[in-house]
């Protein structure tokens, strides 16, 4: 190899280092082959045969890795990298107080308030549809009549089902009622004739009952003299035996009348008294009302006597009253039990209960006849008109309630906490370029979803003044999660990893800390909420204090200022942190 050729390889080894890879040598130090060589080790590089037939490929290859170095060096010589060496120095930020907003980013579909698809029930041929796509329905506004000739004669059919059911089962109420014996009045058992466990047929008397503590007897007044009379007015009866008068009382007064010898024209007045005791069935005795009397004696009979008598079989099951006891009219005296009966009450039970079923079936079918809007809202699409002919399951139409609109955003469990209710919401749609929209939360769905490993949570949005926007628009969303004012900031790009910013000093020394310029030194601070541009500073740094803005991308640096980020989804802020040790970088802050 020649003179000229020796120094043109060894300034190219000096300024992208030996194999045409990019050089972090500081002035005055050796390359590893440099060093070898002096040191008499073997070269590490290629050998020289091959040399000149590579040497055509080693000026490509390092006409393209110069081209990278200048890539990675002039953003270092211009800008903020680890060796800042420009002549200005570093571009610097005064600290200062101000607002800061903290949101959470997504994007997602806009939905409807609510939506409703109508879909057919029943079969039949469409009679009536009296509206258009577009038009704007209120809830239970008609929108389809169908042919209902079918099910009116099927609820013609049940009712009459269910009045024949009825009758039978009024029919067997009544059969049952039998089997509970009662007295046909007031009075006194005298002899009961049947046990628990006797079998009695219908026609057979179980019990007497007498009342003979009162007694009464009828007789014929002139009807003008009847017709004067009242209820529950004194009688004098006169025994004709004793000729002994005895306080009494009208209990009834006939309405018919009754013609007598002579033409005379009479009424039946019943009068009951008290019997003193001397008083038996079969005497007579004369009765007087207000000084008038009547035309013929009565005879005296008890007040009631009655025998309790069983229309239908049965089997004793219990008997209430003994004998000498008092009952009162309608009184339970004897009860049967009859297993056919029983059945038959079921029976008929159980067919009316069918027979009721089936009309309301049948008439909850009629109301399917007529299709009224489930909501209120706007017809999007009409899909059958009148004099078609549906079938069972077919769609009708579709309504939309565009009253609002409703966006729902999958946010990070990372960031679901600090959502909540009644947040401000900023949209904005590609739709409508230059428009910003305002909604609010409105629910937080805690029923997440897992995907890789990432939990997110559906959070609905409501828009209430949407024009301009429809359903099925895409939009982005930002969530108001936080809202700080007068407090310290600082640009994001002012924050090294690990918490630190470069602070002026304004000492001219050059700074012995690696990639530091002069007048700088590193300051640990405490970090508050952030959004994408500024940062919160709780410590670390005073109002006035002067910092040097970073160029925190991660080519900026021979090393990473920022650990690897998480992946951000819809509705996720921006997150990350260090893995190995405990402070966050700046775009890792969240409010």
């Amino acid at each position: 190899m020649g003179d000229k050729d020796e120094k043109k390889k060894k300034h190219k080894d000096n300024e992208f280092g030996a194999g045409g890879t990019l050089s972090t040598l500081e002035p005055g130090e050796m390359s590893d082959t440099e060093a070898s060589a002096g040191a008499g080790l073997p070269d590490p590089g290629f050998p020289e045969a091959p040399r000149k037939k590579r040497r055509r490929g080693w000026i490509i290859a390092g006409a393209v890795v110069l081209v990278l170095a200048l890539l990675i060096v002039l953003p270092r010589l211009l800008g903020l990298g680890r060796n800042m060496t420009s002549a200005g120095g570093p571009e610097t930020y005064t600290v200062q107080r101000g607002d800061i907003t903290v949101t959470l980013s997504g994007s997602g579909t806009l939905e409807p308030a609510d939506s409703y698809t109508v879909t057919s029930l029943i079969t039949g041929d469409i009679l009536t549809a009296p509206f258009e796509e577009g038009d704007v329905v209120e809830k239970d506004q008609v929108l389809y009549t169908v042919d209902s000739s079918d099910i009116n004669n099927g609820i013609q059919q049940a009712q009459n089902s269910v009045s024949d059911s009825q009758y039978k089962y009024d029919s067997a109420l009544k059969q049952a009622d039998s089997l509970r014996l009662k007295a046909g009045g007031a009075g006194t058992v005298t002899t009961v004739n049947v046990q628990p466990g006797d079998t009695v047929q219908a026609g057979q008397a179980v019990a007497v009952i007498q009342d003979s503590a009162t007694m009464r007897l009828k007789v014929l007044f002139q009807r003008d003299v009847a017709r004067s009379f009242a209820v529950g007015a004194r009688a004098d009866v006169t025994l004709d035996s004793s000729n002994e008068t005895y306080a009494g009382t009208i209990a009834e007064i006939g309405g018919v009348d009754q013609v007598l010898t002579g033409n005379v024209i009479a009424r039946e007045v019943t009068v009951t008294l008290a019997n003193p005791g001397a008083i038996a069935p079969g005497q007579t005795a004369y009765v007087s009302v207000g000084g008038k009397y009547g035309l013929q004696n009565g005879t005296f009979e008890y007040n009631y006597e009655g025998s309790v008598t069983s229309t239908i079989s049965g089997t004793v099951a219990s008997v209430s009253a003994k004998a000498g006891s008092r009952v009162t009219k309608d009184q339970v005296v004897v009860t049967l039990r009859s297993d056919t009966v029983d059945q038959q009450v079921q029976s008929a039970k159980s067919a009316l209960e069918n027979a009721q079923l089936s009309l309301e079936s049948q008439t909850n079918k009629l109301s399917n006849y007529t299709i009224k809007s489930p909501i209120a809202g706007t017809i999007v699409e009409k899909d059958v008109k009148a004099g078609d002919t549906l079938n069972t399951g077919v769609v009708l139409c579709t309504v939309f309630d565009l009253s609002h609109l409703t966006l729902t955003l999958n946010v990070d469990e990372l960031d679901i906490k600090k959502v909540q209710p009644g947040q401000a919401v900023t949209l904005t749609a590609g739709a409508a370029a230059g428009t910003e929209y305002t909604g609010t939360v409105t629910k937080i769905n805690i029923k997440g979803t897992t995907k890789n490993g990432v939990t997110s949570y559906p959070v609905t949005i409501q828009i209430d003044k949407a024009e301009g926007l429809l359903p099925g628009m895409n939009v982005d969303a930002k969530i108001v999660v936080s809202s700080m004012k007068d407090v310290l900031t600082v640009p994001v790009g002012a924050v090294l990893r690990n918490n630190f910013v470069l602070l002026k000093t304004g000492d001219s020394q050059k700074s012995t800390e690696p990639g530091v310029p002069a007048g700088y030194s590193y300051t640990e601070v405490t970090l508050g909420p952030s959004n994408d541009t500024d940062i919160v500073i709780t410590s670390g740094l005073q109002e006035g204090d002067v910092v040097a803005l970073m160029d925190n991308t991660p080519t900026s640096y021979d090393y990473n200022p920022f650990e690897p980020a998480r992946g951000q989804s819809a509705g996720s802020a921006e997150t990350g942190g260090s893995q190995d040790q405990a402070p966050q970088s700046a775009a890792g802050v969240a409010g």
